[in-house]
């Protein structure tokens, strides 16, 4: 009797202490501010109370959400003690209008608590001619309406009247269009209302490779933004004396632009077109006019211009029949800048005369699409006249080059019989014995040696020959990276970056695709293309997101933090390597 009701006791002590525990349990959310304009970052901290809890940030549709990392404290009061768990996140509005943080879910031992909703008034920016904006970026083509395979040049702009850090650009997809970046970024001072900008430059090349309406997605910059603090915060000490400010984040957002591409013009019936879009020059030269038969002179056409210069093709050298012709590999100086492309290429052919007299190289001619005309043009070059000269062997040139009409004598001779062999041939029976014949075993192993060896030597090949496919460099990559994130000794920004290349490496090597950088939409469309269901894919694609999150936030990760990312990734990893 006594043991029963000592057991009762003690479970009615634990129920008591569980549903105090619960009952204890409270979560809050709070911000730093209630108004703010598209784009500029607000501060959430999820506080929790009386336990460890996950918090559910999905439902907030309308706001970029960046993780900042958590804190936690303890206080002991009158003998009892609790626990605090702070989440701080970065939330970045999408749109202007009254926004709502709905009531944020945070499960607690398998409970689930609920914060009071917030309302957040988002404003428009100023117009950027204002001058009023810290920080603002645009977009634009240098043309609007250009030619299938024309250059054109993409500019996104960065303006910004206070200091920033930890820029992060994120380019568009150029759908529809080949391009390729200026790695040199201009960067220059400008007025806009009295106010002075750096405006920072990033610019692409950009050739449209279909014609009809092409829209280039928005290009985004994250930023770290310094601002002195709207007010005072209590107990802010020496930073509220020396004024300091405080890092707000920001996601710029470029507007859309659209592209109407033309097709070219149809071409006329046996016109020759090289393909070059764009304003080119051609020229030719001879090195030698005079030269023996024999002997050789160099024909040099070089085409210069901007545009698609680097797929100008060989032109047709247009040689006398009476001439050999030996072309070299093209010469190409190719430059690219803030206007395009642009450069030449050289093409050389060695021309050696058989016959000697008077001959011409006939104009060679170059058919190109001039985008400041908007029709085809021919150009070409003017002709060439060489002096061919007996050489001092020119029956034997002659010979060499052109069959004669007679044929010449055979030099065989007829064979001669010189002697006996020095061992005579043995015609009697004796030269016949009899040997014993080979075991059936013996001669199927001598017949099937050579091929074991063939197999041998085929596996070993094959074992030693490394495999350069796209998708296998991808996957090394992923798992040295795996390797690299698994070491203890890292940093927290290095460990988050090896983690970022493990997913996108995995990812792109299982579709044998090349590349360094995926956005979680991206990730998840591709693996919904190789076969995972859209819970999984969208799973491995928040995976990436959060680790990218992290990396942009620059908070601290706990070691249980760091374990969960990488037990996450590796899983993945795995699961994108079967």
């Amino acid at each position: 009797m006594t043991s029963i009701i000592n057991k009762t006791t003690i479970a009615v002590f634990i129920l008591l202490a569980t549903a105090m525990a619960a009952q204890a349990a409270s979560v809050r959310a709070v911000v730093d501010r209630n108004q703010a304009t598209v784009g500029e970052s607000i501060r959430l901290q999820v506080s929790i109370e009386g336990g460890d809890g996950e918090v559910d940030l999905s439902g907030l549709s309308d706001f970029k959400t960046i993780s900042r990392g958590s804190t936690s404290s303890f206080q002991m009061i009158n003998g009892r003690t609790s626990r605090q768990l702070i989440h701080s996140y970065a939330l970045v509005p999408l749109a202007a209008g009254s926004l709502t943080i709905p009531a944020i879910p945070v499960t607690i031992d398998g409970k689930v608590h609920y914060t009071a909703p917030i309302r957040i008034t988002v404003s428009k920016e100023p117009p950027a001619e204002s001058g009023r904006r810290d920080v603002y970026v645009t977009a634009e083509v240098s043309q609007a309406a250009p030619w299938v395979g024309q250059q054109i040049v993409y500019t996104f702009r960065l303006f910004n009247a206070v200091q920033i850090a930890d820029a992060k650009f994120q380019a568009p997809s150029f759908d529809g269009f080949h391009a390729e970046e200026i790695e040199d970024r201009q960067s220059h001072r400008t007025v806009i209302n009295g106010r002075e900008f750096i405006v920072t430059e990033v610019t692409f090349i950009l050739v449209p490779v279909k014609t009809g309406t092409l829209t280039i997605a928005p290009a985004v910059l994250q930023v770290g933004l310094m601002q002195r603090s709207r007010r005072p915060r209590p107990f802010a000490g020496m930073d509220a004396f020396f004024g300091r400010g405080e890092m707000t984040t920001r996601v710029l957002q470029s507007d859309p632009v659209t592209v109407q591409v033309r097709d070219l013009p149809v071409r006329p019936p046996g016109m020759d077109f090289s393909g070059l879009v764009g304003h080119f020059d051609i020229k030719a030269s001879l090195d030698q006019s005079e030269v023996k038969v024999g002997d050789s002179t160099t024909l040099s056409v070089t085409v210069s211009g901007s545009g698609n210069i680097m797929d100008c093709a060989p032109p047709a050298v247009p040689a006398p029949s009476e001439f050999k012709t030996y072309a070299d590999n093209p010469e190409e100086t190719v430059q690219k800048d803030a206007s395009g492309y642009s450069g030449s290429k050289t093409f050389r052919t060695a021309l050696v005369p058989v016959k000697a007299g008077q001959y011409r190289i006939a104009p060679i001619r170059l058919t190109y699409f001039d985008v400041a005309e908007g029709a085809y043009r021919t150009l070409s070059t003017p002709p060439s006249d060489i002096q061919v000269r007996p050489s001092a062997t020119a029956s034997t040139d002659i010979d060499v080059f052109r069959a004669a009409p007679d044929q010449p004598q055979s030099l065989k001779k007829q064979v001669e019989f010189t002697g006996r062999d020095i061992l005579p041939l043995k015609t009697g029976l004796e030269a016949l014995q009899t040997r014993r014949s080979m075991s059936p075993l013996i001669f199927g192993m001598l017949l099937g040696l050579p091929m074991i060896g063939f197999f041998v030597t085929r596996t070993a090949l094959r074992m030693m020959q490394k495999d350069e496919s796209p998708g296998r460099i991808m996957a090394d990559r992923a798992r040295q990276a795996l390797k690299a994130a698994a070491a203890g000794d890292i940093t927290d920004t290095d460990f988050l970056s090896a983690l970022y290349r493990a997913l996108v490496s995995a990812i792109l090597g299982r579709q044998g695709a090349m590349g360094t950088s995926l956005t979680w939409s991206e990730a998840r469309t591709r693996l919904t293309e190789i076969g995972w269901d859209s819970a999984d894919a969208e799973s491995a694609a928040r995976l990436l997101e959060t680790v990218e999150s992290f990396n942009y936030s620059g908070g601290k990760l706990d070691r249980e933090t760091r374990s969960d990312l990488l037990d996450r990734t590796r899983q993945v990893v795995r699961r994108l390597a079967r």
